[in-house]
């Protein structure tokens, strides 16, 4: 393995996984976050256990487990609590998790040395030849590199520039999020989703009897209803939900709800341009309907790390191009879909989709997701 100069644009969950894994294997690797801090933004994520099998050669897997709840299965019912299906989660060597972003966050953080991390970087331009590329940043600072991974999430400089066509879709929905510390009546290995006609609202459990609870509403983008939701208006949206859902926002406190629309971004044909290679939400940005989003990131971290440390570079990139486009193409596509049935909202549809849910038997539901399982990480 030739050791390589390599540049990571953003210091979210994607960069900071490469950036780290890349360190680990020898390379000498910078990170450049656009942001002054690295304080980050979020409630609960679910990382799979098709994430942590893959992590588990590096260092970094064993703290990640020990931070994350278990999750066994994904229970799936109306708003008025009736039962429509379950999704049991796959668990062959490693356990699925559900960790806080922001304790995930910490733990990518020491993986990295603190002075390789450049925050109030804005990148402005690049420029490649064949066998490096020179940084431009708004700063003024200027440097070149072998290869720099863009892990500049969905409103990616880098994506922007190789494909200008490609930008953010509103997916027709707008999401809260929040944690709560409640001790409900429910198994601590189980998440619950309730869909009803007004949209749909999740529960999932985090360690230490933490709650990470979602609730997705049909909604113009930049709908300004929405954007003055405060915790009294999801109550009274959500009224007429289930007793565990009007718990989870009694306990929620007045500040700490997270609010945004939903967005993806149409399938790319390539994430690799010369020597920059798009990662995470700059490369395949999805809806959350899959709790894919963090974990496949890690998986191009992973995937990009075991090809270099084998193959010469233009082999592993044009490797890693075939094996993650096409991957993340199907959890795009899928997330997309799962979450226009679970939006609609016309009482004849909805008779119709629960009606076809709880026909299913919970082994076919389980199966539609077992791609996730078999992605080649080199």
């Amino acid at each position: 393995m030739k050791k390589m100069k390599i540049a990571v644009i953003g210091a979210g969950i994607g960069g900071l996984t490469t950036a780290g894994l890349l360190y680990q294997t020898g390379h000498d690797v910078k990170v450049y976050e656009k942001r002054n801090n690295l304080d980050q933004v979020g409630s609960g994520l679910g990382i799979g256990s098709n994430v942590l099998k893959a992590l588990k050669p590096y260092k970094m897997a064993y703290a990640i487990e020990q931070e994350g709840q278990p999750l066994r299965k994904m229970e799936l019912r109306s708003n008025l609590n009736e039962f429509l299906n379950t999704l049991k989660m796959d668990q062959n060597d490693e356990e699925n998790i559900t960790i806080h972003r922001n304790v995930l966050h910490e733990i990518l953080k020491t993986h990295v040395p603190y002075e390789r991390i450049h925050l109030d970087h804005k990148l402005k331009e690049t420029k490649q030849n064949a066998d490096s590329v020179r940084l431009y940043f708004e700063n003024g600072v200027e440097e070149q590199f072998d290869l720099v991974i863009a892990a500049d999430g969905l409103n990616s400089t880098l994506r922007k520039q190789i494909y200008p066509k490609s930008t953010p879709k509103y997916a027709g929905y707008t999401c809260f999020r929040g944690v709560v510390k409640e001790s409900l009546p429910i198994d601590k290995h189980t998440a619950l989703e309730y869909w009803g006609h007004k949209g749909r609202f999740g529960i999932v459990p985090l360690k230490d009897d933490e709650i990470y609870w979602f609730c997705t509403m049909t909604a113009k983008e930049n709908d300004l209803q929405y954007k003055s939701f405060e915790k009294p208006h999801l109550q009274a949206y959500f009224n007429q939900f289930p007793e565990e859902v009007r718990k989870i926002l009694d306990a929620q406190e007045e500040t700490g709800i997270l609010h945004h629309d939903i967005y993806d971004i149409n399938p790319l044909k390539s994430f690799v341009s010369g020597r920059v290679v798009l990662l995470g939400d700059a490369a395949h940005a999805t809806t959350p309907n899959m709790g894919q989003g963090a974990g496949q990131a890690i998986e191009d971290a992973v995937t990009l790390t075991n090809l270099m440390n084998e193959k010469p570079i233009d082999a592993a990139l044009n490797r890693y191009d075939k094996l993650r486009v096409k991957h993340t193409k199907k959890v795009i596509l899928k997330s997309r879909k799962i979450g226009k049935s679970g939006q609609v909202s016309s009482t004849l549809k909805i008779k119709l989709r629960n009606k076809a849910l709880k026909t299913k038997s919970s082994k076919s539901l389980s199966k539609k997701v077992k791609f996730l399982q078999k992605a080649k990480l080199k």
